[in-house]
């Protein structure tokens, strides 16, 4: 489907993919002041943005975020943190878990909730712009051999945590982060039948905001489509 069809007719559903949302970053860069997630982007938290474009694209959607801000809440949809265990082993630690605390916390959510559902999709919360076909084109790849793992690629960049994860692969991940210590999201997918959807055009819609200059042109690219 084209941009200009997106536009016009909204975001596209496709299969049965539960939504993760990755809000538990710390976001060093952005500097103080509020987490990153809930910094103000026209008006609304950031995270805001990213839930408006996933929601309609998937059967159900949940964020990961530790920290119980109140505005996680008024987003309408549940609010989970990384598994207890987890989060005692990063306490020991003294440091957090990354990514793959939470995309196994969205596995495990999607199991309980959605026995039936093979998959889940994650994103960061920190990508605004998100495309409103990513699912439809995401799920376009997932054939016969079907890969555990489908991420997406975009010019010489890969995204580690926008993907599609087969919920098969929770089991080994619990064990991969408790007794290996497994940290670096791209390690652990490569274990697994592993794919990338080269994402066609350029990489407007996977702006990372990661700091107050990005910020301000995510700012600017809302105000020009207004």
């Amino acid at each position: 489907m084209s941009t200009k069809a997106l536009q016009k007719f909204g975001p596209v559903r496709s299969g049965a993919v539960v939504g993760v949302v990755l809000a538990g970053g710390e976001g060093r860069r952005m500097g103080p002041g509020a987490l990153k997630p809930l910094r103000l982007l026209a008006g609304r938290p950031m995270v805001a943005h990213v839930v408006d474009r996933l929601r309609p694209q998937v059967m159900d959607l949940v964020i990961v975020a530790n920290d119980p801000a109140p505005e996680f809440r008024g987003l309408g949809v549940p609010v989970i943190a990384d598994p207890p265990d987890i989060q005692e082993m990063a306490m020991r630690d003294g440091r957090r878990l990354g990514p793959l605390a939470g995309i196994l916390a969205g596995m495990e959510w999607a199991r309980d909730h959605h026995p039936h559902c093979g998959w889940i999709l994650t994103a960061p919360a920190d990508v605004p712009f998100l495309p409103l076909d990513l699912t439809v084109r995401l799920c376009g790849l997932m054939h016969v051999p079907e890969p555990d793992v489908l991420m997406v690629r975009h010019g010489k960049r890969r995204e580690h945590t926008l993907a599609i994860w087969s919920v098969k692969l929770a089991r080994d991940l619990r064990r991969a982060i408790l007794e290996e210590g497994m940290r670096r999201v791209e390690t652990f997918a490569q274990r697994y039948a592993f794919e990338e959807l080269v994402w066609p055009g350029n990489a407007a819609p996977f702006l990372n905001v990661n700091t107050p200059a990005e910020l301000s042109e995510a700012m600017r690219r809302l105000e020009r489509v207004r």
